[in-house]
């Protein structure tokens, strides 16, 4: 059984980096279609092992998922709000060292929301019974909060566009992988048209280093304490729950990458714990794991959580060598022409999963996103797009 776990763990590393490299592949796809072929899978494996792969799949994009929005610009729903601070670090010939600081705040957030475990479980199995009737209101709060501390009406402008933008297009029951177009519109596509009308250029990229001050602890716990939250509060994902907690500390620049890197990890972790406490699943591929093992049990959560730890330690490691190939390729390449070209593989890529009505809601986007960033406003308020349906589906 040891051989076939680390034999599955490591397939699921492999998939996780086809996740997460690739633009419009997201793990949980790739989770839902192999829970499409289970019957075959479970010819040869065990339902466990195929729930493993899936785990580790999972981990190893939380990781890696930030390159391709560095290096590339091209978003996924966890990573859209990385993308200027981890843009701005490139153009400083730093992409490398955004890459790491993601990774490092993965691998930490993973590590504080496993040692944690046992306290989470005793709190989501105390306090979701009494916060579930008012999690619409509790988000409404925190929107409110957010709007507030930009003191501009642009801001609530953009921030209701985008959520009725978000509304209607999450609404259209005959728009297959509707969050593809929707947020490669506001927030890549729109960033690297605004990039290609400048004189930008990809300067020699430095070597790898992470510094890591005092600021990395509380990061840590801020990105621990949103990735709970997410995983608390259902149709929260990571993006979300930034832009939720973005007035707590100093949050801005690089401690934005750390934190947003945690984030995507912690909520991951907490997710296979809330489908243990509550029987609830807060993560796309927790969803499709738990339709292969139902009933997680003590000893399945300590097998997951320790799979967790393993492909942190995998995907860490991997972190640098792979900045340094994109790095190295992003110099050689005309910016211009890495805009365009990444551009027409958006188009091809939401044409082929999106059709038609996809590339609309692409151009429609994009303009909004271009919008926002020609007037001033900060591409967060964009996150509308998610948590106003959230908070509708929740008040109504």
């Amino acid at each position: 059984m040891l051989g076939e776990i680390i034999i599955c763990t490591l397939a699921g590393v492999m998939l996780g980096l086809v996740a997460a490299l690739l633009p419009g592949i997201h793990s949980n796809t790739i989770s839902a279609m192999m829970v499409a072929i289970s019957p075959a899978l479970l010819q040869y494996f065990q339902p466990i092992s195929i729930a493993i792969i899936i785990v580790s799949m999972g981990v190893s994009q939380s990781f890696l998922e930030c390159i391709p929005s560095i290096f590339l610009g091209a978003p996924d729903a966890d990573t859209v709000l990385s993308i200027l601070p981890g843009h701005r670090l490139l153009l400083e010939g730093n992409g490398c060292e955004a890459v790491l600081l993601s990774a490092a705040g993965c691998f930490f957030a993973l590590l504080f929301s496993i040692a944690f475990a046992v306290p989470t479980i005793w709190l989501f199995t105390k306090a979701y019974p009494l916060i579930n009737p008012y999690i619409g209101w509790l988000i409404l709060i925190a929107v409110i909060y957010l709007i507030a501390s930009e003191r501009k009406l642009w801001a609530l402008a953009i921030f209701a566009a985008s959520g009725l933008l978000g509304y209607f297009v999450l609404d259209m029951h005959t728009l297959k992988e509707p969050l593809l177009p929707l947020l490669s519109g506001l927030f890549g596509v729109s960033t690297l048209l605004l990039s290609m009308g400048t004189n930008t250029k990809i300067p020699k990229q430095n070597p790898p280093k992470l510094n890591l001050g005092k600021s990395s602890i509380p990061a840590t716990f801020l990105s621990s304490a949103t990735g709970w939250l997410c995983a608390f509060l259902p149709g929260l994902g990571p993006s979300q729950g930034a832009m939720i907690t973005s007035g707590l500390g100093k949050n801005e620049g690089k401690s934005f990458l750390y934190t947003m890197g945690g984030i995507s990890s912690a909520n991951f972790v907490v997710s296979l714990i809330t489908l243990y406490a509550i029987g609830k699943a807060r993560n796309g591929a927790v969803v499709a794991m738990s339709t292969l093992v139902p009933a997680i049990g003590a000893n399945e959560l300590i097998l997951f959580l320790s799979i967790c730890l393993m492909v942190g330690g995998i995907s860490i490691m991997l972190a640098s060598p792979l900045s340094i190939m994109f790095s190295r390729a992003v110099e050689k390449v005309n910016y211009k022409l890495l805009c365009m070209a990444v551009i027409g593989i958006m188009l091809v890529v939401v044409i082929g999963l999106s059709g038609v009505l996809g590339l609309l809601v692409l151009f429609a986007s994009t303009s909004m996103g271009v919008l926002a960033n020609l007037i001033g406003i900060r591409k967060s308020n964009m996150m509308g797009c998610l948590l106003v349906p959230v908070m509708l589906y929740f008040l109504l």
